[in-house]
């Protein structure tokens, strides 16, 4: 395995960082402030990013798992909200592209890589978060449709969404293998965008509650074969996840490089704050827990690259990476003292952000019990 970037990847990094500082720098805190994204930032983003899930041959780039992971931490170190533009628009796209049918591959994915559709990703409901297997959202075929029936939460940037990846039991008996998955537009009748969860952290994407009431869902809308839709969604959270753990290693990275050059610049008994060994012992706990993260980011990247399975290692790079940003952010914000607490300065909007994303796509204990089964079955 080569740790070093090609030079490619690096001039790659490069113009996606310098975009981020032209792009979104600028609107930060203005989408902090109001709680939206910019509608102008997501129809550029759209059109720039999205298109990295997709193969070349439906429209898409010819990006593999270490570029998308290299958008993801600039993403994660300029804006955490908008991190989640990628990390989302990844996880409606890839049940498509992992379980779609040839015709509704071609049907479904090039307007996306055109940046004309978002789509956002239906799993967790009112009855199971982590636990997919439990889900209440039922889908029941009738007169050559299916009718959902239930409720989902937590379904993120439906605001901004054209469609959403949606799973329900078709088979409920069945458990995990009875769970199939369909495309829902958004205003199909039945189909509801209900109530948003406001949050301390990540503010700027929106989270809400979805409501079918005897939403008739075509035939066609079925993704794949019946009843392997938690098998899509496993596929794709492989790969979401590290674009997830790369994001958060931006995070902590930005949050590290506000408490380094806070602690070199912030003079107390007539001497920088960092040449304390209180101050400098931290900081460096953090840059070394910042470069494991990433190197557990970029290795499950290389080995989705190289089709080597790496359900642990992406657990492992997700869990260690979130749990890196809240203590770089948590420093950060113990270093600068009461400047931590000002919106003077991003610290406090990375830790909330960090919090939030510890949840996201498996608590760390889903993650932990993942690692362990990998030596204890």
């Amino acid at each position: 395995m080569d740790l070093g970037f090609t030079p490619e990847q690096e001039k790659f990094r490069n113009s996606v960082r310098e975009w981020c500082k032209t792009e979104i720098t600028p609107l930060v805190n203005e989408m902090e402030e109001k709680e939206v994204f910019n509608k102008g930032l997501v129809e550029k983003f759209k059109k720039k990013f999205l298109n990295m899930w997709i193969p070349k041959n439906y429209g898409g780039s010819d990006a593999d798992t270490v570029d998308i992971c290299i958008v993801a931490e600039e993403l994660g170190h300029a804006c955490g909200s908008c991190l989640t533009l990628l990390e989302v628009g990844g996880l409606g796209i890839l049940p498509i592209v992992f379980g779609g049918t040839e015709e509704q591959k071609q049907r479904f994915l090039p307007p996306i890589a055109r940046g004309e559709h978002f789509y956002g990703f239906g799993l967790t409901d009112e009855g199971s978060g982590s636990d997919v297997a439990n889900m209440n959202l039922t889908a029941v075929k009738k007169d050559g449709s299916w009718v959902l029936n239930g409720k989902k939460r937590l379904i993120s940037n439906c605001d901004i969404a054209h469609s959403i990846t949606v799973f329900a039991k078709t088979e409920p008996e069945k458990g995990a293998g009875g769970i199939s998955e369909f495309v829902v537009d958004i205003g199909t009748p039945g189909f509801t965008v209900g109530k948003r969860l406001w949050g301390w952290g990540i503010k700027v994407h929106h989270t809400n509650e979805l409501e079918f009431h005897d939403c008739i869902v075509p035939a066609d809308r079925l993704i794949g074969e019946e009843n392997k839709g938690f098998m899509y969604a496993m596929k794709t959270l492989d790969r979401t996840r590290l674009a997830l753990g790369a994001g958060n290693v931006g995070i902590a990275r930005a949050a590290f490089e506000v408490a380094v050059k806070f602690a070199k610049e912030r003079k107390a008994f007539g001497k920088p704050i960092a040449d304390n060994q209180a101050i400098s012992f931290r900081l460096a706990e953090v840059a070394t827990d910042i470069e494991a993260a990433r190197l557990l980011a970029y290795k499950a990247a290389w080995l989705d690259n190289k089709k080597v399975r790496h359900t642990t290692e992406t657990s492992m790079a997700k869990w260690y990476a979130c749990a890196t940003a809240t203590r770089a952010a948590e420093t950060a914000v113990h270093i600068l003292g009461g400047y931590g607490w000002s919106k003077d300065y991003p610290v406090m909007i990375q830790l909330h952000d960090a919090l939030g994303f510890t949840n996201a796509q498996g608590t760390a204990e889903i993650h932990k019990l993942i690692i362990s089964r990998s030596f204890l079955e």
